[in-house]
């Protein structure tokens, strides 16, 4: 009984045995003891958070009138010198039909080239399926500026296209606008009968961008002096157009003409952001409430205040549209360098001892040498680390950015057989790192 008990026992034992060297053996391949990530190619921006002061050379419209203003154009809207701003009518009603007059117009001519049978037999179907896109393109940006007042117009060119893609494909024939042309020609006749004339218009005094509001900052700078605004006083223009500028009068103005496209934005940094614009003279801007785009900027002035350490720094834009003559006091991002290459955390990067073979100038062997402190990476090759050399142009956001094509000089100063490598797998994490070492 005893020799059965021991025999058991011992077979229980060996089988215990047995899965637990299965089971080491498992966990020794499924955990390397290191982690790895793919190395990957990025372009990154080396930015920084600013508010910034817009100033540009704008004329305010002062006209004095009596009666119901109408807007002929949008805010953002070019307008040319001496071009209609605004009518001016004696009531509500006759501006109201007047705005619904013109927008029928506008849809009686789209209509009407729509019938016309020598218009959508000469078209082209990928030419209207671009305007279709564009359109919709238009609508986006528009709505993410915020310029609601053209949305009307660019619906009416959406429909239009599309109107014009379903005559082209034959689910639409001419003759199935013409009683919509029918009831518009109607609807405009009624208005035109009661509707009253425009008592006066007001003209742009220059040609340059519209902007139907003010904020009485529009003279807050003397453009002569712009590149040499002190930090408190870039502080001081801030905080004044945050509490809503300065009073603007007795008439209220009609609203303002941007003449130039040159336009100035005005921050203030510390010592320390500064020290991030070393050798800096061209940046990208980006605010989002005002344009959707980049905008190319230079900077125009550094004007230092010893006191406090803070710079005003005035960029110089020439980029000039719709929403950006809206803009006076908003946040912007400013992009000082792209990087691209390989992003590998800073945490992968190891500096160790190289030995490297010398060779003369017919390719013998003629000894070794050991490099001290080498920058690198450990990399995963065939279950066993290597160590290769990096050479990093920029640490941004904890990520090092290391180049794959080396220059002459650098190849030079390569000592390990190859540098980093997209898509190579980098160690971020482990202990015992060494070159050769066997990880499953």
């Amino acid at each position: 009984m005893n020799s059965k008990k021991i025999r058991r026992f011992g077979a229980w034992a060996i089988a215990f045995l047995v899965l637990l060297y299965v089971g080491y053996q498992f966990y020794t391949v499924q955990n390397k003891g290191v982690r790895t990530e793919t190395a990957m190619y990025a372009t990154v921006s080396d930015t920084l958070q600013a508010k910034g002061f817009a100033i540009r050379r704008e004329t305010v419209v002062q006209e004095g009138f009596n009666g119901v203003l109408n807007y002929r154009v949008a805010d953002g809207e070019r307008v040319a010198q001496g071009g209609a701003i605004a009518d001016v009518f004696a009531g509500e009603s006759d501006a109201a039909a007047r705005n619904r007059i013109s927008q029928l117009d506008r849809e009686i001519r789209n209509l009407e080239a729509l019938t016309d049978s020598d218009d959508h037999y000469v078209s082209n179907p990928a030419f209207i399926g671009n305007q279709i896109y564009t359109s919709l393109e238009s609508i986006l940006n528009e709505f993410r500026n915020g310029n609601y007042t053209r949305l009307s117009a660019l619906k009416e060119d959406l429909l239009t296209s599309l109107n014009r893609k379903q005559l082209l494909t034959g689910e639409e024939k001419s003759e199935d606008f013409e009683e919509r042309l029918s009831l518009l020609r109607e609807e405009r006749n009624r208005l035109e009968a009661s509707a009253g004339e425009r008592i006066d218009t007001i003209f742009s005094p220059e040609a340059g961008y519209f902007v139907s509001v003010t904020d009485g900052m529009e003279y807050a700078v003397d453009m002569e002096r712009v590149l040499a605004l002190t930090p408190s006083e870039v502080t001081k223009l801030q905080n004044a157009a945050q509490e809503g500028g300065s009073a603007a009068g007795a008439a209220a103005p009609i609203g303002k003409v941007s003449g130039e496209f040159n336009w100035y934005l005005a921050c203030v940094f510390s010592e320390e952001e500064m020290g991030r614009f070393e050798g800096v003279t061209e940046v990208y801007l980006d605010i989002p409430f005002a344009s959707t785009e980049q905008i190319p900027a230079v900077i125009a002035a550094r004007n230092l205040d010893p006191v406090t350490g803070e710079t005003a720094v005035i960029f110089e834009c020439s980029y000039m549209d719709g929403g950006i003559a809206l803009l006076r006091n908003e946040g912007v991002q400013i992009t000082l360098r792209s990087y691209s290459g390989v992003l590998v955390k800073t945490e992968a990067l190891h500096f160790a001892d190289v030995e490297r073979t010398l060779y003369d100038e017919e390719g013998n062997e003629t000894g070794t040498q050991v490099e001290k402190n080498v920058k690198g990476v450990y990399v995963e090759y065939g279950g066993r680390l290597k160590f290769v050399q990096v050479f990093t142009e920029k640490t941004v956001n904890g990520h090092a950015i290391c180049k794959t094509q080396l220059s002459d000089e650098e190849q030079a100063a390569l000592v390990t057989d190859s540098t980093i490598q997209l898509y190579d797998e980098v160690v971020t994490e482990g202990t015992d790192l060494y070159d050769g070492k066997l990880v499953r």
